[in-house]
This record gives structure tokens, C-alpha cells and sequence, in this order.
């Protein structure tokens, strides 16, 4: 009974014989990856470039064509980015996670539905971008009324310029 206990073990594989740094090597290869930066990016694209745009501003510069000037940016940008934070990102794992744990999911991501995930966040990341900005703006919308309201209840002050006033509550609202 030992015996097959024994072989059960060296055979499956299990915590005991988990290699943590190995664990959390390969699940930074599966998952701090330049394709999902990619995706991380486009899904913050719209904000990225408008960033980039009125800082550029600032000093004078108009750009004609930001998109193009982001694309050109991206593709300087995204191999050094992907590399460093693959350097830095499997000590993290390290950190947070017990060998156990790190066995268990680097094990998922060997998975189809590990692979199938991994495939799918780019996507998924785009997606989530898209529902948080229309969330964020309807909810900012409606913060932005309640805060008018609470500042007229409670007579706040909250420019310097009193004559400024309506016009925050009318930004607001």
C-alpha cells in the first residue's frame, strides 16, 4: 500500500516535489507576455494616445496623426516593457504565493483551460476595458449630480472665486 502511495507520487508529481522558481518561471511565460501587453494597451489605447497628445501640447507639438504616432511608439516601446516585466514579475509570484499554491497554477495554465484562458485574456481584458469606460462614464455622470446636490445641501465652498460656483455645480450636473 506504501509502495503504490510512493510510486503514485513520484510518478503524478505532487507539492512535494514542486520546484516554486520553476513554477513561477513558467506561469510568467504563459502570462506576462508581449501579445497580453498588447492587448493591455489597446484596450487603453484611446486614453494612452490622448495623454500622450496633451503632453505633447504642452511643449507645442500637434501631432497629425496620433494614432499612427502611437503605433510607431508601441512598436519601439513593447519589447523592452515585456522583458523587464518578466524580470520582475516571477519574484512577485515568488512573494504572494506558497509553493503549493504556485504548483497548482502553473499545473492550470498546462491545461487546455489554462491555454484556452491564457488565449482568451487579451480579449477579455479589451472587453472589460470597453464595459469599464461606459460603467465609469454613466457612474461619473451620476456622482457628478449627487456631488452638486450634496454641495448645494451642505452650502460647500469649494472653489475660490464664489462667482465660479454655479458654474461647478452646472459642470456637474
Amino acid at each position: 500500500m506504501l509502495r503504490n502511495s510512493l510510486l503514485a507520487v513520484i510518478f503524478i508529481g505532487g507539492p512535494a516535489f514542486a520546484d516554486p522558481q520553476a513554477d513561477a518561471d513558467y506561469i510568467v511565460s504563459q502570462i506576462v507576455t508581449q501579445t497580453l501587453f498588447e492587448g493591455a494597451i489597446k484596450a487603453q489605447a484611446p486614453m494612452i494616445t490622448s495623454a500622450v497628445q496633451n503632453d505633447l501640447r504642452a511643449i507645442g507639438i500637434e501631432l497629425p496623426d496620433p494614432d499612427r504616432f502611437m503605433e510607431l511608439f508601441i512598436a519601439e516601446f513593447i519589447g523592452e516593457f515585456t522583458t523587464s516585466m518578466q524580470a520582475q514579475t516571477g519574484e512577485i509570484y515568488l512573494d504572494k504565493f506558497s509553493a503549493d499554491e504556485l504548483h497548482e497554477i502553473a499545473s492550470f495554465y498546462r491545461t487546455p483551460a489554462g491555454q484556452a484562458m491564457i488565449d482568451a485574456t487579451p480579449d477579455l481584458m479589451l472587453a472589460g476595458a470597453q464595459l469599464g469606460a461606459k460603467a465609469g462614464q454613466q457612474a461619473g455622470r451620476n456622482a457628478g449630480r449627487r456631488l452638486a446636490d450634496t454641495i448645494e445641501a451642505e452650502g460647500l465652498m469649494l472653489v475660490e472665486d464664489p462667482s465660479l460656483m454655479q458654474k461647478l455645480l452646472d459642470a456637474l450636473r
